[in-house]
């Protein structure tokens, strides 16, 4: 399997080196195998970053109390719990809604067309390969409509009602802003508690100490891989797992609640290691994402800034697919 080594500016910095998965789809070397890699960052997900970063800061007000995501039913009257005009909703969360509404029509060719292999190379991913698998079926039509009406699941229920309202609660994303100053905290504000922190992380065999000290590194910037919080956690993935090869200087979020996740370059865009996001294959975006979102749409740009530590290489700061921040427009369609 071909990798990419990508060498920081400074000498004294390991190389980055990234397996053919967390390339672009336009890199040479880039080979994405759905059963052997981990799940690949889809295109729903780099669009709904998009829309949160044009959404703008996320006020506390706007935040979710005591709402139960998991009884969500997109066909119930009183579904969105922002309609009652108690609490004003997220622009951002908008965005990302009627995203999904048109992804549904937008993936109509590719169950239309879905024993064409010329079609189907420009559908996602994982879709693509559900889609190779129904036409193997004794059934195709019949296993091809489970498919859509799961499709449609996760644009219609999953992906806004049980994990974006869900990280959109005052004990979500609201954890991670409840000590910064005023209703609409800034990213000056979100960032003097929450920082990416650019790092090089080791394997538990490496004297983290001493590495700093041969390669003239601050300590408190080198850290062993089981000391994080992902580490810790047996749903989170590690390094080895998205077949990154340590040392490693990466980008780590530090967050206010206590958390220490790195961001792993998957995709072409970057995945928070956080147990939350990987737990289940249709949740798109995490807190600590969401929070990266916000940012990222302050300084205008699809890399995050490196609040302190080491300046690691600009692919593990590249928060979006350059291609889809080119094509996608966040905007608020009518139902």
């Amino acid at each position: 399997m071909p990798c990419r080594h990508i060498h920081p500016a400074a000498d004294s910095l390991p190389v980055l080196s990234l397996p053919s998965g967390a390339l672009a789809h336009t890199d040479r070397t880039y080979d994405y195998d759905v059963d052997r890699d981990p799940p690949n960052v889809e295109p729903i997900e780099h669009k709904i970053r998009l829309d949160f970063m044009a959404g703008g800061p996320i006020r506390r007000d706007e935040l979710l109390g005591g709402y139960n995501p998991w009884t969500y039913d997109p066909d119930a009257p009183d579904a969105d719990p922002w309609a009652k005009g108690v609490k004003p909703k997220p622009i951002g969360l908008e965005y990302a809604e009627a995203t999904c509404r048109r992804t549904i029509d937008e993936e109509v060719q590719y169950f239309e067309h879905y024993e064409d292999d010329a079609v189907l190379t420009t559908a996602p991913a994982f879709l693509a390969h559900r889609l190779r698998a129904v036409r193997e079926q004794p059934d195709p039509e019949r296993a091809l409509e489970e498919e859509r009406e799961r499709r449609e699941s996760w644009y219609r229920k999953l992906i806004p009602g049980m994990n974006l309202y869900q990280i959109l609660k005052s004990s979500s994303y609201g954890s991670l802003i409840e000590t910064t100053i005023g209703p609409s905290p800034d990213v000056p504000a979100l960032t003097q508690q929450n920082a990416f922190v650019g790092m090089v992380i080791v394997d538990e065999e490496t004297d983290a100490d001493a590495y700093a000290t041969a390669q003239g590194l601050a300590p408190e910037y080198v850290i062993r891989e089981n000391r994080l919080s992902s580490g810790r956690d047996d749903v989170s993935p590690t390094l080895s797992d998205f077949g990154i090869t340590r040392p490693a200087p990466l980008l780590v979020g530090e967050y206010a609640t206590g958390g220490q996740y790195p961001f792993l370059p998957w995709g072409d865009a970057l995945v928070c290691s956080c147990p939350y996001k990987h737990d289940k294959p249709w949740r798109v975006m995490c807190k600590h994402e969401l929070l990266a979102a916000v940012v990222a749409g302050s300084t205008d740009s699809i890399f995050l800034p490196v609040i302190r530590g080491i300046e690691v290489p600009h692919r593990a700061r590249r928060f979006v697919s350059p291609d889809i921040a080119a094509t996608h427009t966040p905007r608020i369609d009518p139902y």
